[in-house]
């Protein structure tokens, strides 16, 4: 029987028999605005706070400072569960790249990383790689003993990646393979998200994600028809039976995502 890792969504876990595989890495994938982030967000803090398993972030575009702030609107307080030891959230975005230079000029010395005391850390621009990364999301993942992880998101490790002349299909495919099994070997059951453009008919950035992944979570908005407003389906689960219809989803204050049964459409 397979062991499962209960969402911490309302409303999901009863259209997946319980709750994600324990274990396996599930594509959360939806355009801008979709409610990517918060997904992920919430399935480590309620994993936190309700099923007491601690949890990894690994921020690759958005400034954790924002996103805490962000979160409280949920009554995610991520800086209290990381003060506790509970969350380690790993400081990657892209978006530093740029502070390369000044800190080169202003350290006398070539630093490794930032490393705080909750445990969360940052990252230095020269430290910019997969292998590195894969490192320290395991080596975290052990000295707090988390069972889960989020990575935000796919499309920019795409920045980590050193093309060798290969075709960039093939290794973005082997990178991803070597990062799953990675993370599957440290027992940690982890939400890989991914944006698309919207209106496309894509489900993931590379069309390779969705394969190699265990499970895809689709979100999505509709601008027209009985189903007008934001959308989950899920479209593959392994070892799972699941719901293949379209099911409406709201964000609520002090709650996150909560998921609807389809049938609910028409009532909301």
């Amino acid at each position: 029987m397979i062991e499962r890792c209960p969402t911490g969504i309302p409303g999901l876990d009863e259209l997946l028999e319980g709750g994600f595989p324990r274990g396996r890495c599930i594509l959360i994938s939806g355009s801008c605005g979709t409610g990517k982030t918060t997904f992920g967000v919430q399935f480590l803090y309620n994993g936190i706070v309700q099923y007491g398993e601690p949890g990894i972030l690994v921020c690759l575009e958005q400034d954790p400072k924002e996103l805490k702030q962000e979160m409280l609107r949920y009554g995610f307080d991520l800086e209290k569960v990381e003060q506790e030891g509970k969350l380690v959230i790993i400081d990657a975005s892209l978006s530093r790249l740029g502070l390369k230079q000044r800190r080169r000029e202003t350290m006398p010395f070539e630093a490794t990383h930032i490393t705080q005391l909750s445990g969360s850390m940052s990252l230095l621009p020269d430290e910019f790689n997969i292998e590195t990364l894969l490192e320290i999301i395991t080596s975290k993942a052990k000295r707090i003993g988390a069972r889960r992880a989020v990575i935000d998101s796919l499309p920019a490790l795409d920045f980590l990646i050193v093309n060798s002349g290969y075709n960039m299909r093939d290794v973005i495919r082997q990178t991803l393979i070597s990062m799953i099994y990675r993370l599957k070997l440290e027992d940690l059951t982890t939400l890989l998200i991914t944006e698309v453009e919207e209106g496309g008919d894509k489900i993931s950035a590379h069309g390779v994600e969705s394969y190699i992944a265990d499970g895809v979570i689709v979100l999505y908005y509709s601008t027209f028809g009985p189903t007008v407003g934001r959308n989950l389906t899920i479209r593959k689960m392994r070892g799972t039976k699941h719901s293949e219809d379209v099911h409406p989803i709201r964000f609520e204050r002090g709650v996150g995502i909560r998921v609807f049964k389809a049938e609910e459409t028409f009532k909301l």
